[in-house]
């Protein structure tokens, strides 16, 4: 056992030594080319596409971005193992959320897709007119390369209408009276036998 300890730390002497020697020969920009050009190999070589869809789009919030999570929010709910769970003010429903750096598979037409939800911690700015969220958060896509021609562009309007959909149900109901201020309409669910009972009285 000591044998296997002494030769371990040996072989990773070797590794740091030849990483240095790596750094100080090569410059920075011939590293960053060979880097770019394995990158470009592997991407070609493999089987998927990755799309990203970043939270903040520049300076403007991502549409896609915030249809995403909350179609994800609704299928989350059924498929998940590992959850992010939220209540909004005033709120009786629970929303249900993919992890940070977690991952879902969904289904759309026959197509098994990979979603992911990649939380990174963001440089520190100097300065910025508006400030940027210390988390930078996206989504990513995986999709075979075979079947981004069948279902990318319908697997998104698919999600944009079911966003479109989560957000109407979920809209707050208003009554207006005569005075100037707007009340929030909270109407409990009651059974056809409450409403009976609350007749009679």
């Amino acid at each position: 056992m000591k044998e296997y300890w002494t030769s371990l730390a040996s072989l990773l002497g070797v590794l740091a030594f030849c990483q240095s020697l790596l750094q100080t020969v090569f410059p920075p920009e011939l590293r960053f080319a060979f880097l770019k050009l394995a990158s470009k190999i592997f991407h070609w070589f493999s089987s998927y596409y990755y799309f990203d869809i970043t939270e903040i789009d520049g300076v403007n919030t991502n549409e896609l971005y915030n249809a995403v999570q909350l179609y994800l929010s609704a299928t989350v709910s059924i498929t998940g193992t590992r959850l992010s769970l939220t209540r909004a003010l005033n709120s009786s429903a629970i929303t249900f959320g993919l992890s940070n750096n977690d991952c879902m598979v969904d289904t759309f037409n026959g197509v098994t897709v990979l979603w992911e939800h990649v939380v990174t911690q963001r440089q520190s700015q100097t300065f910025s007119w508006r400030p940027l969220p210390e988390e930078k958060r996206g989504f990513t896509l995986r999709i075979k390369k075979k079947d981004k021609y069948l279902i990318l562009n319908s697997y998104l309007d698919f999600i944009m209408d079911k966003a479109n959909d989560i957000r109407r149900k979920n809209q707050d109901r208003l009554l207006y009276t005569n005075s100037r201020w707007v009340v929030g309409f909270q109407r409990p669910s009651l059974g056809i036998r409450a409403l009976q009972a609350s007749q009679h009285l």
